[in-house]
């Protein structure tokens, strides 16, 4: 024990000594540290950037008892019927969901909740606020408990008796301050008094937004409709397709509700159902990531061959002095572990801001905040001792390969370098092959943000305001009490100097809400149609917004301000509606019948047909909207619509004004230009080719180092026979195209090589590609001409070097 102790003593005060070496020798070669610490950094913070949030997403469970167990439960409709992101799946009606609460035998619990808009009453301003009605049991199966106060019970759900609420962790910090005397106090939603019973922890996230949760008090079918989002917990000894049968068999036992429509049941594990939007995203940038770090790695490893066959000599005469290979190879990989430690360094900085760049690719369930995530130095610190270790190790044992006899026998060291040329002419191919990839992908999806930003609208959205305005119901004795305010408001509007239409909805274009107002509709006369064949967008409107909005009238009329609720009912139709659903035959006149979910409707006749919008996104095929009278069919939530020469900002407060003059009860939110929603509906798309777009910068940047790297690599080997080739009469000129040829042959074959690559790559795209086929001419030619620009830059610098050797100062060179 005691003379062990003396011997790791001394094992630590070699390996010291081997750091303090390696130190040294990285200050004498700055230019080439700089160059492999920014290699690394580049490639190991992109990748762990992009993997730290695949981890968030993808990977990492969620954050419930028994998680993988959740599933959320839907109604399904006719295949190709549905709107917005959900598609053919539907929420559920309160009959199915009770049905399935008490019959199914393959879950363990059935919970519901919805979402709604409240309005916070307080002493000196209203706020509006996202309030989930849940049942009892939801939050208890997420594992969830209150640090203050208690949850609620299942007796209060009741209409009239669901007075309590739990406020998220954020409200009441917000709110008060994080009084832990909150419980118990009283708040006023909606002219109601509410007490508070409890707090959430500050982790808790189930619905983005939600600040507010209160029982669901299940009132009549009509009034929920088909609104109810229903999560399950599945019991281990059943499948899912075991589920979706017994769901199936109860939803179609169960009553149905006005306008409901039920074809099949979905069910969809929670963690899936949340991902999907992203996943594919994610995982084409995980792929381009992982490409990147292996060019990192190839580009370094070219480097540090480079480097060692110029160390050779250097390394022999050590060897010829005494020194072990072992002793040596361990000094190399010294050098290489602190370099890459610190291009890790370096690396976690980038990894951090281009976490945040990616932020508006992560759904909001996932995001856990700013800051170095534990897991996050643990892979780059794993990819930098791992770089280190893999690449450094061939180079390292390369350049110790000499012996004595190589230091007096120079044409032999000549030799083995020709051996590792080879292996370096391989890396640049592959390298350059690396590059072609992340390059077709940026092409393609800058192709594709073009060509959306160039799809007609449907809309003028230039100096339009909008605003969601909510009118309390309750306050009204009726919805023509609503709608009289409502068209005071608009005539107050309109009277404000600057503006030249003003207009109320039920949705916006791009507002990703159409889809929760769809409907079910016949043609009356028709006898191939049903009632359940077919579905539509449903907005309510004004005329006013389609003028505000500039949405053209390709034939009849818009709706009226004669369109009351005693008038014969009518309706607008969009292009769509007539391309799909009545095809061949005048809009005009004929009449259809609704299926709505609040109840029965009057058939209508078709007054007018206006241009598509897009209510969900440009990329979707449109559905077919049907525009109902806001007079006759008045929601509590509107979206206001002011066409103005006053920006947004200078507009708001007049129109809060004339608000409040039209009646104290209406409150708005959300004042901004329609601009700001047509921008964000671009956003992901942009996130997603500005990555691919830095992506195929860096590889374009390693790649071009790495070729011109050999190349230089090459001249200064060749330093004695270009000098021979001039002395015998070769012109400068003519060695710069012999180098330049060189260089271009190895980027011929990464080309040929890459393009295969990219090819598979442009496939994963193809979901997100608008406009542009997969296999673009122009992306799949533009490419490779970039790269074999970037190419011809990188062979001719060093080109021009091998034109400048002096005949004699190079035949001085030791042969």
């Amino acid at each position: 024990m005691a003379s062990s102790l003396p011997t790791r003593c001394q094992r630590m005060s070699t390996l010291l000594q081997e750091v303090r070496l390696a130190l040294r020798s990285m200050v004498r070669e700055k230019a080439f540290t700089a160059v492999v610490v920014a290699t690394l950094a580049l490639a190991i913070g992109a990748t762990t950037a992009v993997f730290s949030v695949v981890y968030q997403v993808l990977w990492r469970p969620l954050p419930y008892p028994e998680a993988s167990q959740l599933v959320r439960l839907f109604q399904t409709t006719t295949p190709g019927a549905g709107a917005g992101p959900l598609r053919d799946r539907t929420r559920v009606s309160l009959p199915v969901w009770t049905a399935w609460r008490e019959g199914a035998r393959s879950l363990s619990q059935v919970e519901a909740f919805r979402g709604e808009s409240t309005t916070l009453r307080e002493a000196h301003s209203d706020e509006r606020l996202k309030v989930a009605r849940a049942s009892a049991g939801l939050l208890p199966m997420l594992g969830v408990q209150p640090i203050r106060g208690r949850l609620w019970g299942a007796e209060l759900e009741v209409p009239g008796r669901d007075r309590e609420v739990v406020l998220s962790h954020s409200l009441w910090q917000r709110l008060y301050g994080g009084d832990s005397g909150v419980v118990g106090r009283s708040l006023l939603l909606d002219d109601q008094v509410h007490t508070i019973v409890g707090v959430l922890p500050g982790g808790f996230q189930f619905e983005p937004e939600i600040e507010l949760w209160k029982p669901l008090a299940a009132g009549s079918n009509a009034e929920l409709g088909t609104t109810l989002r229903v999560v399950g917990r599945l019991r281990p000894e059943f499948t899912t397709d075991q589920a979706r049968a017994e769901l199936a068999q109860l939803a179609v036992n169960a009553e149905r509700v006005p306008g409901e429509e039920l074809t099949g049941v979905s069910l969809e594990p929670l963690h899936q159902l949340w991902v999907e939007q992203t996943s594919s995203q994610l995982e084409i940038l995980t792929a381009v990531a992982a490409l990147l770090l292996l060019l990192g790695c190839a580009n370094l490893t070219n480097l540090l061959l480079a480097r060692g066959s110029s160390r050779m000599h250097e390394m022999a005469v050590r060897i010829a002095l005494g020194a072990s290979r072992a002793r040596l190879v361990r000094l190399l990989l010294i050098e290489n572990l602190v370099r890459a430690l610190l291009g890790g360094a370096v690396g976690v900085l980038i990894a951090l801001w281009g976490r945040g760049l990616m932020s508006t690719l992560i759904p909001p369930q996932f995001v856990t905040g700013p800051g170095v995530e534990p897991f996050i130095l643990v892979i780059a610190s794993v990819l930098s001792v791992a770089t280190a270790v893999l690449v450094g190790l061939l180079p390292a044992l390369h350049a110790t390969r000499g012996d004595g006899q190589a230091v007096l026998a120079p044409v032999a060291r000549g030799a083995r370098g020709a051996s590792m040329g080879v292996a370096r002419s391989v890396l640049v191919v592959v390298q350059l092959a690396l590059a072609m990839v992340p390059l077709v992908g940026t092409g393609l999806m800058l192709r594709t943000v073009w060509k959306l930003q160039h799809v007609p609208l449907g809309f003028e959205p230039h100096g339009v305001t909008v605003g969601e305005v909510f009118f309390p119901q309750e306050e009204y004795a009726s919805e023509a009490a609503a709608s009289a305010v409502a068209q005071e408001l608009v005539a107050r509007i309109e009277a404000l100097p600057g503006v030249s239409a003003v207009g109320l909805t039920g949705a916006l274009p791009f507002s990703g809400e159409v889809w929760r107002q769809t409907t079910g509709f016949r043609v009356v006369g028709d006898t191939a149609s049903t009632e359940t064949t077919a579905q539509a967008g449903y907005v309510s409107a004004t005329e006013g917004y389609f003028k505000a909005l500039g949405i053209p009238l390709k034939e009849g009329r818009y709706p009226s301000a004669l369109d009351t609720a005693h008038s014969p009912p009518v309706v607008v139709v969009s292009e769509a509606f007539v391309r799909r659903h009545l095809p061949g035959r005048s809009a005009l006149g004929t009449r259809i019948q609704l299926s709505v979910s609040w109840g029965p409707q009057q058939p209508r006749e078709i007054v007018g047909v206006v241009g598509d919008v897009p209510m969900e996104r440009l990329t979707a095929a449109p559905l077919g909207d049907v525009y109902v009278p806001l007079s006759q069919d008045m929601p509590g939530t509107l979206r206001l619509a002011v066409k103005s020469q006053l920006p947004a900002g200078q507009l708001a407060p007049l129109l809060h004004q004339q608000l409040r003059a039209a009646d104290t009860q209406l409150r708005m939110v959300k004042v901004r230009p329609i601009e700001e929603i047509v921008e964000d509906s671009y956003a992901r798309m942009r996130v997603v080719s500005g990555l691919l777009g830095a992506f195929a910068v860096l590889a374009l940047v390693l790649a071009a180092v790495g070729l011109y790297g050999i190349l230089a690599f090459w001249v200064a080997q060749q330093t004695r026979e270009l000098g021979i080739r001039l002395a015998l009469g070769a012109t400068p000129s003519g060695l710069l195209r012999m180098v330049v040829r060189q260089g271009l042959r190895l980027t011929s074959l990464g080309l040929l090589a890459g393009l295969a690559s990219a090819a598979l790559l442009a496939r994963a795209l193809s979901a997100m590609l608008y406009g542009i086929s997969t296999y673009d001419p122009l992306i799949f030619v533009g490419a490779p001409a970039v790269l074999m620009l970037t190419a011809l830059v990188a062979s001719w610098l060093p080109a021009t070097s091998a034109t400048r050797v002096a005949p004699n100062e190079a035949l001085k060179k030791e042969p």
